[in-house]
């Protein structure tokens, strides 16, 4: 059994910090909470459904549109990339590489 729910505390990381740690926890089970990348579809969506008032506050708009939607990854490292690349994660409830 897999239990990524039980942890010590919860970091805000760099991506070079995220690769290091993911370099040593070598087959133990994480959660990783991100935000994908923006979705073009997304960001115009958001503009056509935004009031005159939204509108009138652009600072917080624009935050909300440079940010892409939040996603929780429950996983283990399968293999790794020591230089920032791209590193192959099971995805645990779903059981497919990601």
């Amino acid at each position: 059994m897999h239990n990524t729910e039980v942890f010590a505390s919860e970091e805000k990381l760099s991506l070079t910090k995220v690769a290091e740690k993911l370099e040593q926890a070598k087959t133990a089970c994480f959660t990783a909470c991100f935000n994908t990348k923006i979705d073009e579809k997304d960001v115009a969506g958001k503009l056509a459904a935004a009031t005159q008032l939204e509108l009138n506050n652009g600072k917080k708009l624009a935050g909300e549109l440079l940010k892409g939607k939040e996603h929780t990854l429950v996983g283990r490292l399968s293999k790794g990339e020591s230089k920032l690349g791209r590193s192959l994660v099971i995805d645990l409830p779903t059981q497919y590489y990601r």
